[in-house]
């Protein structure tokens, strides 16, 4: 693989490396701060203090490092001491400062094994003693249980044992410089905060680490310098092996959006590697934000990593979700990574929506149109065929899908809870979900099924039509259990207009919809519209700015005539990045001012897939089409934008790279493929005249 493109002699371009990704800041204590890997991770704030999993099971909580200055009876938390952060994708620095000494505090997670560490460089001209406290939980998530907790401590290596009462479990927490421990009842688990002491003589390192076990422990503590540079190396290799974008004043949120997605793989013994929906502190509860395996959340992934060139992540974790599908062809809405110690499929969530499987269809035929991957086809046939006939389980007579039959969708919680009987989100992946088994038996040689299934598609998108409200211009949301409708404008039209293959007339005039300012606001989409019944701008779903549902109405805008709405979308989620934590993208957003909702996880992959998808397939219009063999590019770029550059764009074998000029009457787009030859279909269109978009600031009240 290349490191760069060489273009054309005929196209003059810089060659541009990967930007450093760093972020320098202030420490903001009631930010999210983490270190995440496959197996363990550190979820916490930039003040210092955290929790500890090694999935799935939660450590510890509350962990907190103290100093005694100047031979105080009580020592002093070094979270009032954080004075900045340094944010790398590998690892994170928090720098405590005072007059007489310094404490860097590095956290770092193993990227394949069950350890997290935090590495302390301690610059002091004096001796100093230190304290580490922290409350004991040793609990899997959330439903499962334990009994019989208990922890022991080893004097002589300043290890700290963790057990349960079958002792399959026995993760550590351990340092060569951990010296005294408070009172320890070795047959339960202390009911009190854990404190441990450790004193040094001079500046130096101190390693203290939390690993899955003793010998795991042990390997890591021998060298405990060596998991920042590996860590540092995998992302530095993953930037350069995914495809790179150069637009102004989207480059860096570009790529932190790709870094907070890979962040969200997750494995362990009982379940296997997967993509969990999101990461935040639980706090007193057993589950870590949305650290779950989320059905939805992961295709969504599937599509940016699709985008960015990352086919076999895209393969394992459509896999995932296959392995975990109903005997009646069912696929999977979530799963806790603690399900290898309870009877998971008893618990009724499992299963619960009806989106999943004809989504899942729409994501397996673009992943296998974009990457020529004909063996995950043949292998997995069978699969995809019981899922298209369960999707027949869920139809109404007019070819449509019943949430009645089915299960939820759009709705949750809120205000519609309990009364949608059909809701448009559903019709849309049921249309997108049909037009992609039909391409799917047409690559297999079933004409047969194909053409079963485009005869459902094509009565599908008639039964639509009537959904559509001439007057207001919108398709209604929902066809509700009492016989209404509810025809307020929504943010969840945009997969139906983006994908469904409906009436063009239709989508363009509920584009324009998508572009209201009852609906749109600077930083995304609300779910409903200002002027609908039940809006509510903090309500989970019922008005809140969501970035998965601003993804798919950006998509919607930049493909049916409005582009400039789509641009401000994406130049929205670039300025949302950080907003709850550096680097990433909150889960939610309330509608009528620039903040985080209520308890929103603070890092999201389908927030990040919301800048990742339309700025690909939305802004520069890639498409590639690996099973024709062609690449079709139809970029819709601002006219202030400047040049727009990519690199290592991924169709099948081939990898593409060009440069976009924005200009009227037409933009110029320049092209060269490495590899197999593609058929390369140019449809430029001219620059979009744009107003100037301004920077948000937090709290920013909508439009």
């Amino acid at each position: 693989m290349r490191s760069r493109s060489t273009l054309p002699c005929c196209i003059t371009l810089l060659a541009f490396a990967l930007p450093a990704q760093v972020i320098n800041k202030p420490a903001q204590p009631n930010k999210f701060l983490e270190a995440v890997g496959r197996r363990a991770a550190l979820l916490g704030r930039e003040d210092g203090n955290f929790e500890a999993w090694v999935y799935p099971i939660k450590i510890l909580r509350d962990f907190q490092l103290s100093v005694y200055i100047d031979n105080a009876l009580e020592p002093t938390p070094l979270s009032g001491l954080a004075e900045t952060v340094e944010v790398r994708p590998g690892h994170v620095t928090i720098t405590h400062v005072t007059a007489a000494f310094t404490v860097r505090q590095t956290w770092v997670a193993s990227l394949d094994k069950p350890a997290v560490e935090v590495l302390l460089d301690i610059d002091t001209s004096k001796p100093l003693k230190f304290r580490v406290s922290f409350i004991p939980e040793m609990k899997p998530m959330w439903p499962a249980s334990f009994g019989g907790q208990s922890t022991g401590w080893n004097q002589k290596d300043g290890v700290l044992t963790f057990t349960e009462g079958m002792g399959r479990f026995r993760p550590v927490l351990g340092s060569p410089r951990f010296t005294r421990i408070s009172e320890q009842i070795g047959h339960q688990l202390p009911d009190r905060t854990v404190m441990i002491e450790f004193e040094i003589d001079r500046s130096g390192r101190v390693p203290i680490v939390i690993a899955g076990s003793r010998s795991t422990y042990n390997e890591i503590i021998q060298d405990p310098d060596a998991l920042v540079p590996a860590a540092d190396t995998f992302y530095r290799e993953f930037l350069n092996r995914t495809t790179s974008v150069q637009a102004a004043g989207l480059n860096p949120s570009y790529d932190w959006a790709k870094i907070a997605i890979e962040k969200g793989w997750a494995c362990n013994d009982g379940v296997g590697c997967g993509l969990v929906a999101g990461w935040a502190p639980s706090g007193l509860s057993e589950r870590p934000g949305f650290g779950w395996y989320f059905g939805g959340d992961t295709m969504m992934s599937a599509w940016a990593m699709q985008d960015y060139g990352d086919f076999a992540g895209a393969r394992a974790a459509l896999e995932f979700l296959l392995d975990r599908q109903r005997a009646d062809g069912k696929v999977m809405h979530e799963w806790t990574q603690s399900s290898a110690l309870l009877d998971w499929p008893k618990y009724p969530y499992g299963y619960y929506h009806a989106d999943t499987t004809p989504l899942f269809l729409f994501t397996a035929a673009r992943y296998v149109r974009q990457s020529g991957d004909r063996d995950f086809l043949q292998k997995h046939w069978a699969k995809l065929e019981q899922a298209y006939r369960f999707c027949l389980t869920m139809l109404d007579d007019d070819g449509l899908l019943s949430n009645q039959k089915g299960g939820a969708a759009a709705v949750e919680t809120g205000a519609l809870s309990g009364k949608v009987a059909r809701d448009i989100y559903l019709q849309g992946v049921w249309l997108g979900g049909l037009a992609g088994f039909a391409d799917l038996a047409g690559w297999r040689g079933n004409a047969s099924l194909q053409s079963e299934a485009e005869s459902r598609l094509a009565r599908a998108r008639e039964a639509i039509k009537p959904w559509f409200i001439q007057d207001k211009g919108i398709f209604a949301f929902a066809q509700l259990k009492d016989g209404s409708r509810y025809e307020a404008n929504s943010g969840w039209q945009g997969f139906l207009i983006a994908n469904g293959g409906i009436d063009r007339a239709l989508a363009e005039k509920a584009a324009a919809s998508l572009a209201l300012p009852t609906l749109a606001t600077p930083w995304g989409t609300r779910m409903f519209a200002t002027d609908s019944p039940f809006y509510d701008p903090v309500g989970y779903n019922d008005g809140s700015v969501w970035p998965f549902v601003t993804a798919q109405t950006t998509l919607a805008l930049f493909r049916h005539g409005q582009a400039a709405a789509g641009y401000r979308y994406i130049y929205g989620m670039a300025q949302a990045t950080g907003l709850s934590g550096a680097g990433f993208i909150s889960e939610y957003f309330s509608g009528d001012r620039f903040a985080e909702g209520p308890r929103a996880v603070p890092h999201q992959l389908f927030s990040s897939v919301a800048l990742v998808h339309p700025l690909i397939s939305g802004m520069l219009g890639l498409d590639g089409d690996a099973m024709a063999g062609r690449l079709t590019i139809h970029p819709q770029i601002p006219c202030s934008l400047g040049p727009v550059r990519f690199e290592r764009y991924r169709v099948g074998d081939a990898w593409v790279s060009g440069a976009i000029r924005p200009a009227k009457p037409t933009s110029t787009v320049d092209i060269e493929v490495q590899g197999p030859t593609l058929k390369v279909v140019k449809q430029p269109a001219p620059c979009i005249d744009l107003q100037e978009v301004k920077p948000l600031t937090p709290g920013q009240r909508g439009q």
